[in-house]
């Protein structure tokens, strides 16, 4: 039996949008009873900036998914409206999120594959999405080893905006931030990770690098801690929204 509905996460993204925006399914993925749309949210088409906000690539991060649903059955977007042009990828992994495994349906990791020639479908679902940049890209994870919140960061331009440290410092309100001062083998500086390697120094891209390498002005990766509850995990995630697009609008070029 699965541990949690897809098409439940469907039901409630179809009702809360009630005519507003669009509700596109970009393809679909099969399964072994079932096909899984692979469904993108837009809202505000057409405004002056642009943000990426997804969740599930990992199946067993629920968080991220829970989270865009409140962000649209909550309305939250509704402040920024008028400057910001919504792009919503719900749930990337559904059959990773409703077995709870990290990997798809044929083990594979999806956010592992950005820089492979041949790639999943719900990879290429990614990147057709991501064939205009956007100037926010805000990935919504989770890390089961951690204690705490934290942040991968990665700008275009010689100098790293402020907005990461802004989005913990309203995060800390809610949820404890890591303390690490080394997560993931990265350098950490109270939950920040912006020391990271260039796109043509790694092996492997995640979603976050093909994302900046399409041009993407500001990436993050964020990511809650499960030893929380859900409730706290999602409100956290959701401050961080909220914090990115408060500042991204007036650090965008």
């Amino acid at each position: 039996m699965p541990t949690r509905n897809f098409n439940s996460v469907v039901t409630r993204i179809k009702a809360s949008l009630n005519r507003v925006g669009e509700l596109n399914e970009l393809g679909t993925i099969p399964g072994e009873e079932k096909d899984y749309p692979l469904i993108q949210v837009v809202i505000g088409k057409g405004n002056p900036h642009r943000i990426l906000i997804s969740g599930g690539i990992h199946g067993d991060e629920p968080a991220g998914v829970e989270t865009i649903c409140a962000f649209l059955e909550n309305k939250l977007y509704k402040n920024f409206i008028k400057n910001w042009e919504f792009t919503l990828l719900p749930c990337i992994n559904p059959t990773g999120f409703e077995t709870g495994t990290r990997n798809n349906r044929d083990d594979i990791d999806l956010n592992r594959m950005f820089r492979e020639a041949k790639v999943p479908r719900e990879v290429e679902f990614v990147k057709s999405v991501l064939e205009q940049p956007y100037d926010l890209d805000l990935e919504l994870h989770e890390d089961v080893d951690s204690p705490g919140y934290y942040l991968y960061q990665k700008d275009h331009g010689p100098v790293l905006s402020s907005l990461g440290r802004d989005i913990l410092n309203e995060v800390a309100a809610i949820h404890p931030i890591n303390p690490a001062e080394d997560i993931e083998g990265i350098e950490a500086d109270r939950g920040l990770l912006s020391r990271l390697s260039e796109p043509d120094e790694m092996e492997w891209w995640p979603m976050a690098i093909y994302a900046f390498k399409q041009g993407c002005s500001r990436v993050f990766t964020l990511e809650t801690s499960p030893a929380l509850p859900m409730d706290i995990r999602v409100k956290a995630h959701l401050k961080a929204i909220q914090a990115a697009l408060e500042g991204g609008s007036v650090n965008s070029q």
